[in-house]
Parts: C-alpha cells; structure tokens; sequence
C-alpha cells in the first residue's frame, strides 16, 4: 500500500489547483480520477461549450457581414468542421494541464475510488485494485446532471450537454427541458444554426437566479434569435413520433406538445457520492452537496471543494475552493470560504453577467435603494463593433455603495469584473465617475454609470438652491 500526505479524489478544475498546491508545498501526493483527467470543465462543460458558442457567433457575424460593408456568399455550417475545432481547443488546454502536471511530482491513479476507512482508499481501474493511504484527503468529484422524472422520457431517449459534443450530426430540431444557463447558451447557439430550437421551461421565466429585468430581456433576445419559449410549462410524458421524439406539456391546465429530432434535458445538477462510501470519514451529505464548515472541511481529515460542495457550480468557483481546501489540508492557517461576491456569466449573445445583489434582494435587506442603467445603445464603442444591445444596471445603496451590477450586452463576462471588487469593498459608485477610462471602449460603460450617480443629486432641489446661491 503505498503512502501519500494528500490524496485527492477528482482531477477537474478544484482538485487540480488543490494538488498542484499541495505539491508546490512539498507534500506527496495522489491524484485519483475516475474518468478524465481535466473533469466537465475541459471535457462537457465549458471548454467545448464556449467553442461552440463562439463557432455560432461567427456564423451569425458572417450571416451579418454585409452590414460592415463586406459582401460574401451564402455560408453553411459543417457540424463535423464545428467538432474538429471543438477537438482542437480541448487538445490545447489539455496539453497545458499535462505539461504543468509533467513538472510536478503528482502520482496520479486512474481510477473509481472508495474510502476503506478515514484514512485508506481502494482505487479501482483497468490494472485492478490498489490501496492508498494519506493523512489528508480532499474530495472534488464534480456533480451530474439531474434527470426528472418524466413518464416515458427514457424510453424515448435524450441528452445532457454531456453528449451535445458527440452528436453525428447537427440535428435538424431540439427541445431543451429547462431554462437555466446551459439551455439558455445552447439553444441560442443552434438557433443560430438554423435549427428549429423550442425551450420548456417549469417556471415563469428564464434564468432564474438573474435580476427579473435582466430576465426578462433574456427571455426577448432568444425569441429574436428564433428560439421558441414557453413558461410554466408542467411537462407532461415524452414518447417517439415516427422518427421524432414528442414531449407534452400544460400551461395552464391546456395540454400542448413539440416534436423535435433531440430531446436535451437542461434541469440542473446534483450530486452523488453513493459509490464512495463516504461515511466511512464521517461525512454528511445529500444530492445537494457535501456538508463543510466555513473552511471547506467535511471531516477530520476530508476537505472538499468545486461542485461536489454544492455552492455555485462554476468552474471560477471550483478553482477558488481548491486553493483554499489545499492551503486548510496543509497548512495550520485555516482560510475561511467567503462566497458573498461570486461573479458569474451566462455566454449567451449578448452575454449575461451578474455579481452581486438584485435590486429585489437590496431591497429586502437595505430598504431604501438607487439604480443606475445605462444601455450600450448610447456608447460608443458599441455603435462601432455594432452591438448596442443590452444595458449595465447598477444597484446601489441610498449612500451610493455599490451592492450589485448586472450587464447584458457584449464582453459582460469581461466587463463585470469591474464591479466585484466594488461590491467586494463596499466601493461608493461616484468613484467610476472619477476614474479615467480609455475611449472608446466597452468600459466606458461603468464610467457613464458614475456619472449618472452626479446628474441625480444636480437633480436634488436642496442642491439646486445651493448652486444657485453659488452661481
């Protein structure tokens, strides 16, 4: 049985960074993966996500030539070109977690493991069964995606985005089961594909964890995009339909179908640890998440970070947790896990970001609040690149501290950062208004927002008179 001071279960994002640390500090360490080396970020989730988006808004860009004065014929898309590219991407970041892996003195066990006891796994794989002992363990398992119970769904047969990348063909129609992020980005992607593209979605609006009005304009630009929606769709049965696949649905208590080529289940994710005899540390969990204290400790000797925790599923989280699992598993300085500003993205087109609170969560908590929007329509840069669509909304408290921002609209996942360590540090929103921003840029846009804070208190009638006095 060989012997390690870290062994940690899940090579994706958060079980990486946490070995690589671990390493670096000089500890011996075991990496045990069950399936991929690299996890869902690089092999079903982001990685080819984002590629494939990008492969869409090109085709839409080029759809858009003309408007930039340059004339082509009409394009296609090649979904076997499309893979190809897909391919492409995943081999280069690939390459670079192989080359920082090759440097360090990280063994790595392909393998399912299972804890024996607190302090010994069997990993088993194609060589059989090892055992391996450590003094610390760190879980980064990741989640699954959650399947609802629909009568007849599996007989009919689906996908997850798990099996969108291995499609033979780009099929001619889909209908996604959710309204969350992974729907929302892929539906809009094949709609841009021209396939014909319907959204069920249970609740009243997409996206839910959005600001409603960033929602809302959510919800709006799909259907620009073609993508057919339906709300407070309470889905019924699916079934086969000649060579199609059928799902029926209520609204309102009217029943309703669609048929498509592809059903795609997009309800979330969940996690499950049933296989790792979890328990055997003394750990607690549920398909919600391992149960940790502020230090991502789930045991005496078990951290855990990423998915498998349940808090935000992004891989930016996954990666934050695993430095702070791996600095709490070596170290005797213990770091507390902060998850109030999480910035996040939805890399629909324009993309969607958000970090902070909603102006209905600062108002719960603050009462009194300020808003600050300002649309892309009216910069610059965006009437050049010719993407003046969405808005950046800032909340504010009644003092003018920055408690949310929201921006739909191009480069958001870029621009939000703007924002975080504002509402991070409690940053008065008059301070983008006194930094210099580069013109023109898409950044300008927190600028404006700035600014509009000094034209509301010119707008105060108590100032006012204090000018006019002034003057």
């Amino acid at each position: 049985m060989q012997e390690f001071d870290l062994a940690v279960i899940g090579a994706g994002t958060g079980g990486l960074v946490s070995a690589f640390l671990a390493d670096s500090l000089g500890a011996r360490v075991a990496l045990i993966e069950k399936k991929k080396v690299g996890g869902e970020c690089l092999w079903t989730g982001c990685v080819p996500s984002k590629t494939l988006i990008k492969s869409a808004r090109v085709y839409e860009t080029v759809k858009r030539a003309a408007e930039f004065g340059v004339h082509l014929e009409k394009p296609r898309v090649i979904w076997g070109a499309v893979k190809l590219r897909i391919a492409d991407v995943r081999d280069d970041i690939k390459k670079l977690e192989r080359d920082e892996l090759a440097k360090s003195k990280i063994e790595i066990f392909q393998g399912a493991a299972k804890f024996e006891d607190a302090s010994t796994l069997i990993v088993s794989g194609k060589n059989g069964e090892q055992k391996i002992s450590a003094k610390k363990f760190i879980l980064a398992t990741g989640s699954k995606p959650r399947i609802p119970e629909i009568e007849g769904l599996n007989e009919t047969g689906f996908i997850t985005h798990e099996q969108i990348f291995t499609l033979p063909n780009l099929p001619k129609s889909f209908v996604f089961i959710g309204g969350g992020p992974i729907a929302c980005e892929f539906a809009q992607a094949f709609a841009r594909f021209e396939c014909k593209v319907t959204i069920l979605q249970r609740g009243s609006t997409l996206l839910p964890r959005e600001d409603e009005e960033v929602s809302d304009f959510a919800t709006q630009m799909l259907r620009q995009d073609g993508v057919t929606i339906h709300l407070n769709a309470n889905i019924q049965s699916a079934k086969i339909e000649g060579e199609r696949k059928s799902v029926a649905f209520e609204i309102d208590g009217e029943s309703q179908n669609v048929v498509a080529s592809e059903i795609v289940v997009a309800t979330g994710k969940e996690i499950d640890l049933s296989d790792l005899n979890i328990e055997a540390t003394g750990a607690r969990w549920s398909t919600q998440g391992i149960e940790t204290d502020a230090y991502l400790k789930a045991a005496p000797n078990l951290w855990a970070c990423g998915d498998v925790t349940g808090k935000f599923l992004f891989t930016h989280v996954a990666e934050a947790q695993g430095k702070i699992a791996g600095q709490n598993a070596m170290l005797p300085i213990g770091k507390k896990w902060d998850d109030r500003v999480v910035p996040w993205t939805t890399f629909t087109d324009p993309e969607i970001a958000r970090v902070g609170l909603t102006e209905i969560e600062a108002r719960e908590i603050w009462g009194e609040v300020k808003v600050y929007r300002q649309e892309f329509s009216q910069l610059d840069r965006a009437i050049i690149e010719g993407e003046t669509r969405g808005f950046l909304k800032v909340v504010t408290s009644g003092s003018g501290r920055v408690l949310g921002a929201h921006i739909v609209g191009p480069s958001a996942g870029e621009l939000i950062h703007n924002f975080v360590a504002a509402v991070r540090d409690g940053v008065l929103i008059q301070e983008f208004a006194e930094t210099i921003f580069v013109y023109p840029t898409l950044s300008e846009i927190a600028h404006r927002a700035g600014n509009a804070y000094f034209q509301d208190i010119l707008k105060n009638e108590l100032v006012k008179s204090v000018l006019k006095k002034v003057v």
